[in-house]
């Protein structure tokens, strides 16, 4: 998954908003008169404020971590009945790397629903379309458009993971997520389920005989009607 999901995986997001209803938002410009500029006049004195830091950014957003997460059944369920403290927590600790495309893919499943972006900006390769240089612009726009606030997190299905026969360091995994829109979508939607399935592509970027596996991008699709054979993050 990935984080415009397209996002989503993800991730992230998975332009899940090309398929339900969306608000969205125009820029107009007045027509005629002259525009205006103004003036902005600095006030006291010294050195302007050092920017937050990308830890800092992160510690003000909002999160669905449970209290007690650690006796909590890991939201991914790839072990059914597994505790999170045994089953994706050490990737969200960095205390293990994911050592292999689906344990990224459990493992960023688990971001998601729980609402951590920041494992999903670590775990993602820079040749995704969803990466950024600027770390901190893009948790800002993966916090304010990808972590899917209006849905809660269902259900986990993939196939077995494939790798290249070319290239042993990458690999391959079909998947769906299945997700339920919550009351801040509105009444009209509700309870509705959807549907979103990828075909996402991992990158090995371990070296020195380490295992570190990334995500690196998919194509996003949905079980909407009319939209079974649509590519919805191109």
């Amino acid at each position: 998954m990935h984080s415009k999901l397209a996002a989503a995986l993800w991730v992230l997001s998975l332009t899940l908003v090309q398929s339900l209803p969306v608000t969205p938002t125009f820029a107009a410009s007045k027509k005629g008169g002259k525009n205006k500029r103004k003036n902005v006049v600095g006030k006291g004195f010294g050195a302007a404020p050092a920017a937050p830091d990308l830890q800092e950014v992160v510690a003000k957003f909002p999160t669905r971590v449970p209290e007690q997460a650690q006796q909590c059944e890991c939201p991914c369920a790839w072990t059914p009945g597994k505790l999170y403290k045994d089953c994706c927590e050490p990737f969200h600790l960095k205390e293990k790397e994911p050592e292999s495309p689906v344990e990224v893919l459990r493992s960023r499943y688990s971001a998601f629903a729980w609402r951590m972006p920041l494992y999903i900006l670590e775990t993602t390769h820079p040749e995704c379309r969803d990466y950024r240089k600027d770390k901190v612009a893009w948790i800002k726009d993966l916090n304010r458009d990808g972590m899917f606030d209006s849905y809660d997190f269902c259900k986990l299905e993939a196939s077995p993971q494939e790798f290249s026969e070319i290239n042993p360091n990458e690999g391959f995994i079909r998947f769906k997520v299945t997700l339920r829109a919550n009351e801040s979508s509105g009444s009209h939607i509700e309870g509705q389920e959807i549907v979103i399935q990828e075909k996402s592509r991992f990158l090995n970027v371990g070296g020195d005989g380490k295992v570190c596996w990334k995500y690196a991008g998919g194509e996003v699709t949905s079980e909407v009607a009319g939209l079974e054979d649509a590519i919805l993050n191109n």
